[in-house]
């Protein structure tokens, strides 16, 4: 028969001081994990809920040593609103830089993939026309204004905006809508005024582009199409060295700065661009070409419903795992360990009590009575 082996209360001891620290751990961690949720409209309430589950965790785990099995099971639901809680801070805290470099990876993924499909568009000619009459007005305004006057060079852009204008707008009576007779404009007074001049002509005669073929039941949304295109374009400009930027940064990224930092507030305002752009595109063909981005989820970092749908997503990846491994080693398995070390068994002695412990390591004798 074999001869059980005592453990020594000193290890007991030990045993019980290390639970303790693991439970002093969770409950800080815990109380981080919460802060975001501005429990009782303060980033304290969050201490006073951790304190909560602190005190069943150590009622029910000192009780289920000492022989209940039942209050075991109290202690493991306790655990596990740890384990969640500790998640919560440690997954976004560890991550946080490389949630954002994944998320501005697949921004700039599907922006690119969003201005390649719009090459399909490029044969439409009345959109094509279009953006000639804007790229014509930049042109012949700025000719006028910051190098030539009206000169050869700005006479010639008119001359290409109104046969794009005639082209157009078929009703004999709106041909030639612009036809000044100005000199070139030798001092700045002379320029402005043949700048206003004629920026009132053009966009009158853009927005009778505008009412003529977008009345036609072929091209009613043609204008609308040719807005959200350019806007893409624009915004693939704009963006693409913003998001490389993102990208190779390795910087820290704290969860208190999440609201504030100007890389997440990048990524909001790219898709919040990109959703306007792709309305307009979306509208002009009454269906959904593009999907809608709706918000950064860098955005989230620190809350709940991030945590949980980002772990889901990177369930695959060994980061994630890790994070996950050591919530469930500080919050169950070191606990669950020392459980079964020390419990107190059916006949036994109550030495799983600290006190018990204690006395039998100075000498003194537990009351029999009080």
């Amino acid at each position: 028969m074999s001869k059980k082996t005592k453990i020594s209360p000193i290890v007991k001891l030990a045993a019980w001081l290390l639970s303790l620290i693991t439970f002093a751990v969770g409950f800080w961690h815990s109380h981080l994990g919460l802060k975001k949720m501005n429990v009782f409209d303060s980033e304290y309430g969050s201490i006073a809920i951790a304190s909560i589950i602190l005190l069943v965790i150590l009622i029910s785990y000192n009780i289920a040593i000492n022989g209940n099995k039942s209050a075991f099971y109290f202690y493991v639901i306790g655990a596990l609103f740890l384990f969640i809680f500790n998640l919560n801070y440690f997954y976004p805290s560890y991550l946080a830089r490389q949630l954002v470099k994944e998320e501005a990876t697949k921004l700039n993924d599907t922006l690119q993939s969003y201005a390649n499909q719009l090459s399909k568009y490029e044969n439409q000619e009345l959109v094509k026309d279009y953006v000639n009459l804007k790229l014509l007005k930049t042109k012949i305004l700025d000719e006028i204004k910051y190098q030539n006057g009206f000169g050869i060079q700005a006479k010639s852009y008119l001359k290409q905006f109104n046969d794009l204008i005639n082209k157009n707008i078929t009703n004999p009576t709106d041909k030639n809508i612009i036809s000044p007779s100005f000199k070139v404009g030798n001092t700045d007074e002379d320029r402005e005024k043949i700048y206003i001049f004629l920026e009132k002509q053009i966009n009158e005669a853009l927005t009778a582009f505008d009412t003529k073929n977008t009345a036609d039941g072929k091209n009613e949304n043609a204008i609308t199409l040719y807005e959200g295109i350019k806007d893409l374009n624009e915004i693939q400009i704009l963006y693409t060295p913003k998001l490389k930027e993102i990208k190779n940064d390795n910087s820290e990224i704290k969860l208190d700065s999440i609201e504030t930092h100007l890389q997440i507030k990048t990524l909001s305002d790219l898709i919040s661009e990109v959703d306007n752009a792709s309305d307009k595109i979306n509208n002009a063909h009454d269906e959904e070409i593009y999907a809608k981005l709706n918000e950064a989820k860098s955005r989230n970092i620190g809350k709940f419903e991030h945590t949980i749908s980002s772990i889901k997503e990177r369930i695959g990846k060994i980061d994630t795992w890790g994070i996950i491994i050591l919530c469930l080693f500080l919050d169950l398995l070191i606990p669950l360990f020392i459980y079964l070390m020390i419990r107190v068994k059916n006949g036994e002695e109550n030495e799983g009590n600290p006190f018990f412990l204690w006395n039998k390591i100075t000498g003194k004798k537990q009351p029999q009575k009080f």
